[in-house]
């Protein structure tokens, strides 16, 4: 398949017709296949002087893109064009109008038309119209014209594809033209009056200007140009305007000069990322999603928000490769300083960078909301319990205080013996012993327990002496100034 890609791509390249029009079909029935074969063109694109032409039906954008290229080839530039049309509403075809009125130039070697439907979509541009103009793009063709399917206002969508915006106006068009100031109106670069040879044409003209007095910017004004496009007239000087404006684009240091590709990003996001759900889907757990939307036990949207945060934390969230710890110490971080639980989650933070795994089990902190609480979200390899009722512990604790920290040992206990985890923290587990919440004889049991290969860190303030005494490491924080003395409080993601 890559090699017949590369073939096709390589002939195309070369200038053979039927070789672009093949990769045209496929970018149009095949968005996953697009994108590989835009891989492979885009080292060639970034040439072509990209026209967007839009504007009401009946305005003659058409016959105004054939009169273009007939001027264009008399100056020796090879022309390509895009002509999106809008689907039947039976078939969801396209009713190929363009094509047909081109058709005396498709015989030209420099030329190259492909009209493509709409299939539905708003904005006036097909879905493909993009990659289509990226493909005439890089075959060398000199212009790429881009026609919508007249949608009016809504044409706007053509900004995301094209450098210049042709804005295609009819003089029978008399006060409608005041509905499109808001829309289209400002996106086009270059205003063209077409049929002029018939009445009504200055005063479409006037009636421009006056608008372009209220939303121009001081920057560029955009030119107002009549042409009669069936006859051949003004459309030199249209083609004069279009080299003034890649000129000006090319002044402002590229700013629309470089195809904007906003959308084709965007789109390779979603569809890259809808081939990874698909992936996953065909996993076991996602398939028991599947089944809880079936039995209707789960909405849409649940189902959606559970599938995204599992992609993100298993799928681009990849934790490093398991390690062991050769030898596991005891460590506690204790005194009266602000800075204890930092400490220890700045340990787990590295211990998960090199691959391990982090245990924490908060003693006293259920029930409050603390920023730690989040962090197994987004860290992999970080499992978080939090104990307690969400009130601070009163002198003499309540029953409910004793359960919660009674739970949250047997937990530590767990987690240290399980062998599941390389460093356990027991945060906050120091003020549960001073408060008498637990035994400290079966804290200190669970350390001289514990296997050789796993770290136990403990922290809070005023460590019994028992603890540090079967600990490795102690560090003892002083407070020397806080915050807190000058009014400042305590701030969400800093402190808490």
């Amino acid at each position: 398949m890559e090699v017949e890609r590369g073939k096709l791509v390589e002939e195309a390249l070369r200038g053979n017709k039927r070789a672009v029009a093949r990769l045209i079909s496929i970018v149009e029935d095949n968005p996953a296949e697009a994108r590989h074969l835009m891989r492979l063109l885009a080292p060639y694109a970034g040439r072509s002087h990209l026209v967007g032409v839009t504007g009401p039906p009946g305005s003659g954008k058409s016959t105004l893109i054939a009169a273009m290229i007939k001027e264009l080839r008399q100056r020796g530039k090879t022309v390509g064009v895009v002509a999106v049309d809008p689907s039947s509403p039976f078939s969801g075809g396209a009713l190929l109008g363009d094509r047909v009125r081109m058709q005396s130039l498709t015989l030209d070697e420099g030329v190259f038309i492909r009209s493509m439907a709409t299939r539905g979509e708003r904005g006036g541009v097909a879905r493909a119209a993009s990659n289509a103009a990226r493909i005439l793009d890089a075959t060398g063709k000199d212009y790429v014209f881009v026609e919508t399917a007249g949608a009016g206002q809504s044409d706007v969508d053509i900004m995301e594809i094209v450098q210049t915006v042709v804005l295609v106006l009819p003089p029978s068009l008399g006060d409608e033209i005041q509905a499109l100031k808001a829309g289209i109106m400002e996106a086009a670069d270059i205003f063209v009056v077409n049929k002029a040879d018939l009445g009504g044409a200055d005063k479409v003209v006037h009636e421009i200007n006056e608008i372009l007095d209220l939303i121009v910017s001081k920057k560029r004004r955009p030119p107002v140009v009549k042409v009669s496009a069936l006859k051949g007239e003004g459309i030199a000087e249209l083609i004069e305007k279009l080299e003034e404006h890649r000129r000006f684009l090319a002044s402002e240091k590229g700013i629309r000069l470089v195809r904007p590709v906003r959308d084709d990003v965007l789109s390779a996001v979603r569809e890259a990322f809808e081939e990874k759900i698909f992936n996953i889907m065909k996993r076991e757990e996602f398939r028991s999603i599947e089944r809880l939307v079936e039995t209707g036990e789960l909405d849409l949207k649940s189902a959606a928000e559970e599938i995204l945060a599992r992609v993100l934390k298993a799928e681009y969230v990849s934790p490093p490769p398991r390690r062991r710890l050769e030898r596991g110490l005891v460590q506690v971080y204790t005194g009266n300083g602000k800075g204890k639980t930092s400490a220890a989650f700045g340990l787990a933070l590295r211990a998960i960078g090199r691959g391990l795994r982090v245990c924490v089990i908060q003693f006293i902190k259920g029930g409050f909301d603390y920023g730690e609480l989040y962090s197994s979200v987004y860290l992999p390899n970080l499992h978080l319990e939090a104990y307690g009722r969400g009130r601070f512990v009163s002198n003499p604790p309540s029953e409910e205080d004793y359960v919660e920290a009674e739970k949250a040992l047997r937990k530590a206990r767990d987690a240290v013996m399980s062998g599941d985890y390389d460093v356990v923290i027991l945060d906050e587990v120091n003020t549960a012993l001073n408060l008498k919440l637990i035994r400290l004889e079966d804290v200190i049991r669970l350390l001289a327990e514990k296997a050789e290969n796993v770290e136990v860190v403990l922290t809070g303030r005023d460590a019994p002496k028992e603890v540090i005494e079967a600990a490795d490491l102690v560090t003892e924080m002083r407070e020397v100034k806080h915050p807190y003395r000058r009014g400042v409080q305590a701030r969400i993601g800093i402190e808490y």
